[in-house]
């Protein structure tokens, strides 16, 4: 997952941030790991999809929406599309959509880990602010499974005895810090 990325879930998160760029939705456009097309339907897809991209940047949702409709009709198995699409409808606030195309994603992506890391968290995102506590721990964690940072963090701050962990490990970190700079200023 790439800073982009993860800036695109901050966005998310806390949608007072402002500036971020848009070009985070190809995350899975490069991020294929198995893929039966052609190289050129492939390529062809992925051009669609940066041109998606671009508009979405411009603000041109529905350009972006209409580019990635195109990708998923050529290419109905396509779990790429789909998730960006997603992230696009998640966006402008459609959360039904995005869920039913993360939900296509995520059946779609078998072996495909960069995909499904960023289904699964954009999922377990929507499932929290539609109440669904218990479904989005479960997709968090799977995201956080499949190497999302962002879920990672999440998984870990949900966990009590993560919390815990983490903070007899600062203060053992926190305690040698001072045990080695009290021996340095003893030592010349």
């Amino acid at each position: 997952m790439s800073i982009s990325d993860d800036a695109v879930l901050e966005l998310i998160f806390n949608p007072d941030v402002q500036g971020l760029p848009l070009d985070s939705i190809n995350q899975s456009i490069t991020n294929t790991s198995v893929c039966t097309l052609s190289p050129g339907r492939l390529e062809e897809l992925k051009h669609l999809e940066k041109d998606a991209i671009k508009l979405a940047e411009k603000n041109e949702t529905g350009g972006a929406l209409e580019l990635l409709n195109r990708c998923i009709e050529m290419e109905p198995t396509y779990g790429s599309a789909y998730n960006n699409r997603a992230q696009l409808y998640r966006m402008v606030h459609k959360n039904d959509e995005a869920l039913h195309d993360l939900n296509k994603v995520i059946s779609l992506a078998e072996g495909q880990p960069k995909i499904l890391k960023q289904a699964y968290t954009q999922r377990a995102i929507i499932k929290r602010q539609n109440g669904d506590i218990l479904g989005s721990k479960e997709d968090f964690a799977i995201g956080a499974k499949y190497g999302n940072s962002v879920a990672r963090n999440i998984t870990i701050q949900d966990n009590p005895y993560a919390k815990m962990c983490n903070q007899v490990m600062l203060q053992v970190m926190s305690q040698e810090l001072n045990i080695g700079s009290t021996e340095n200023k003893n030592h010349p």
